[in-house]
């Protein structure tokens, strides 16, 4: 009896050793990678001991959890370097652009238009103040033009805000409206006005014809197509650049993340720049 006692005995401390050892080891508990809990991590954490910036853990096991940190300068630095190019291409392009239009200006073809439309105004300016002379010896529009200047003059003496002040407003509009439009009768009625009225705007037409025609051609210069070709290119690699710094931001997160959730159980609360913007911390999920 007192041999099968021993053995007993024995048994149960073999026993009681190997489920103390398995207690001890926390680690040897550990769920796998935590996409395998549908996005919920519950509590991991075995202290601040394992936390980055605490010490962490000299286990090979907790060694090997831990994700590298990704490293983001040589993203930043290709997206500032492919804004920087995208800039300058820009301002190359502007340049050119500028100093096509103003060499435009000062061809034969724009200073010819321009002269012409000038010459054109003038015509018309004389050819109008030749019928607004006559006019002015014309009873009704001389009446007219009397009548307007007494209600001007009644306006300035009466007061602001008043029922007669409005009165006379209305009146010297009226008379106003009446005199330009016998002005507006006799120049329709002139054919030297008519035929200036018709150069001029053939004259501006001309002109901006000629500028819509140098806009249609500009960007088919060789120098011109060239250099924005060469900005659209760096257009295309600045969106690029832009792209890949975002991949580096969301892969540096997610390896933060995870890196946490396996030493404390929480997930890392990050701004409002990605993805994790409306993350909850603590919770384990995003």
């Amino acid at each position: 009896m007192r041999g099968k006692f021993i053995l007993t005995s024995v048994v149960l401390g073999l026993l009681t050793v190997g489920a103390g050892t398995t207690l001890a080891d926390p680690n040897g508990m550990r769920p796998g990678h935590p996409g395998g809990h549908n996005g919920y991590i519950p509590w991991r954490g075995d202290g601040f001991g394992y936390g980055l910036g605490y010490g962490g853990d000299s286990s090979s096991n907790n060694a090997q959890q831990q994700a590298q940190v990704y490293n983001l300068a040589p993203a930043m630095g290709q997206a500032a370097f492919a804004e920087a190019e995208f800039d300058n291409r820009w301002t190359e392009l502007q340049i050119l652009v500028d100093r096509a239009r103003r060499e435009f200006q000062i061809s034969e073809e724009y200073l010819n238009s321009s002269q012409n439309l000038q010459a054109a105004q003038h015509d018309y300016d004389a050819a109008v103040s030749v019928v607004v002379a006559r006019l002015q010896n014309d009873k009704d529009y001389k009446n007219l033009i009397e009548k307007r200047t007494e209600q001007q003059l009644a306006l300035k003496s009466t007061g602001v805000d008043t029922g007669l002040r409005n009165a006379v407003a209305t009146e010297k509009l009226r008379y106003s409206s009446m005199a330009t439009q016998l002005e507006a009768v006799a120049l329709s009625n002139d054919s030297a006005v008519r035929d200036a009225r018709t150069r001029l705007v053939s004259a501006g037409e001309t002109l901006r014809l000629a500028e819509k025609k140098f806009e249609l051609q500009l960007y088919h210069q060789p120098d011109v197509a060239a250099a924005r070709n060469q900005m659209e290119t760096a257009r295309a690699n600045k969106a690029g650049a832009d792209g890949y710094l975002y991949g580096a931001y969301v892969t540096r997160a997610d390896q933060l993340n995870l890196n946490d959730q396996y030493n404390t159980g929480n997930n890392v609360y990050l701004g409002g720049w990605g993805p994790y913007a409306r993350g909850y911390y603590g919770l384990g999920a995003f």
